[in-house]
C-alpha cells in the first residue's frame, strides 16, 4: 500500500509539502500541488483519515442522539439534518436512546472519547450532569445552561391552537400531553411551552373550563384508555389540543370508535404539521413545524462554532396547518 513517503519521493518534494496538499493547509505553488496530486492519483495513495483528523482536530462526523427513530416527525427531521450536514461535508452518526438515561450517558461518553465534531442532543432526561460543555453540543427542543439550542416556536404554537378552538366556539377544552412536558416535572423541555402557550391564551379569553391531561412518558399504548375515560367522565368536551400529531391520531381513532364525530362533535388539533395518517382517512389539523428549517438552523449553529462566529440559540417559526379534524 502506498504511503505519504512514496508520494514525496516520486514527486521529489518533502513529506511536509505533501501533507500541506493533502490537508489543504499552508501555501504550495500551483505547479508543485498539481505534480503531487498527479502522483497521488498514479500510485493510488489513500490518506490515513485518523491521522488527518488528529492533525486537523476535526473528523467531519456529527452525532445525533434522539429518543425514538420511529416517531414520524423525528424521522423527517433526521432526513433533513443528514442532508444539510452532508452538503457541508459532514457525515451523521445516529444514536437511538430509546428514551433511556443509561443509553444516553453511554453514548455521550462514547462520543467524547471518539472525538466527533459535534453532538446534536434530543432528550427528555436529566443528562446535564454528564455533558462536557467544552465540546460543541447543540440541543433540540431543550434548553441547557451554557449550550445553544434549536427549537420551534412552541409557545406560539400553543397560542395558535387555542385561538382556533376559540374561533370554532369550543367551550369545554382538553390538553393531552405526556408528563415529560408537564409543568410540575423536574425536566422542562421547550415542548413544555406548547402547553403553556395554549393554557395562557385560553386564560386571556377567560376560558377556565380546561382539563390538563398527562399520560406516562412515551406510553402511547395507554392513550386510548385515557381518551375513553375522559370522554365518559366529560361528555361535554368539544375541543382537544394534543402534544403531537401521533397522539392526535390515536385520540381521533378512539373518539370515533366510541361514537364521537370529528370534527362535528369534537375538534382535535395536533402539533407537527398535519402529516397524513393513512388509516385515519383525513388530514390532521395541526400546528406545523418545518423539519427542513430546523435542520438548516442546526447546520448553521455547527458552522458558526467552527467558523469562530457567535453561536446563538435559534427559535424556528411555526405555522397553522389547516386540516379535516378541527
Amino acid at each position: 500500500m502506498a504511503s505519504i513517503i512514496d508520494v514525496a519521493k516520486k514527486a521529489g518534494v518533502g513529506i511536509a509539502t505533501v501533507s500541506r496538499v493533502i490537508n489543504n493547509s499552508g501555501y504550495v505553488k500551483k505547479e508543485t500541488r498539481d505534480k503531487i496530486e498527479k502522483v497521488i492519483e498514479e500510485i493510488g495513495y489513500v490518506p490515513n483519515e485518523i491521522a488527518r483528523s488528529m492533525t486537523l482536530q476535526k473528523n467531519n462526523i456529527v452525532a445525533f442522539i434522539l429518543p425514538n427513530t420511529t416517531h414520524l416527525f423525528f424521522g423527517e427531521l433526521l432526513y433533513f439534518v443528514e442532508e444539510e450536514l452532508f452538503k457541508s461535508g459532514y457525515k451523521m452518526m445516529l444514536c437511538n436512546s430509546s428514551e433511556r438515561l443509561e443509553k444516553e450517558i453511554a453514548y455521550i461518553d462514547l462520543l467524547k472519547k471518539n472525538r466527533v465534531d459535534a453532538i446534536i442532543l434530543l432528550t427528555n432526561n436529566d443528562v446535564e450532569p454528564y455533558l462536557d460543555k467544552t465540546l460543541p453540543i447543540l440541543s433540540f427542543d431543550r434548553k441547557f445552561d451554557d449550550l445553544p439550542f434549536v427549537a420551534s416556536d412552541n409557545y406560539h404554537g400553543g397560542v395558535l391552537a387555542a385561538r382556533h378552538l376559540i374561533k370554532k366556539q369550543c367551550k369545554n377544552i382538553v390538553f393531552i400531553g405526556d408528563d415529560a412536558q408537564g409543568v410540575n416535572t423536574k425536566v422542562q423541555t421547550e415542548v413544555s411551552k406548547r402547553r403553556l402557550g395554549f393554557l395562557d391564551e385560553l386564560k386571556r379569553h377567560q376560558i377556565t373550563n380546561v382539563l390538563n391531561i398527562e399520560y406516562p412518558l412515551g406510553n402511547y399504548i395507554y392513550i386510548p384508555e385515557y381518551v375513553t375515560e375522559i370522554i365518559d367522565a366529560h361528555p361535554e368536551i368539544d375541543g382537544i389540543f394534543c402534544i403531537s400529531d401521533s397522539v392526535a391520531a390515536v385520540v381521533i381513532r378512539h373518539l370515533e370508535k366510541i361514537g364521537k364525530r370529528v370534527p362535528e362533535d369534537v375538534k382535535v388539533i395536533g402539533f407537527d404539521g398535519g402529516r397524513s395518517f393513512n388509516n385515519l382517512g383525513k388530514r390532521i389539523t395541526s400546528i406545523g413545524q418545518s423539519p427542513k428549517l430546523i435542520a438548516e438552523a442546526i447546520s448553521q449553529v455547527i458552522h458558526n462554532y467552527y467558523d469562530k462566529k457567535t453561536v446563538s440559540s435559534v427559535i424556528v417559526p411555526i405555522y397553522f396547518q389547516e386540516g379535516d379534524t378541527a
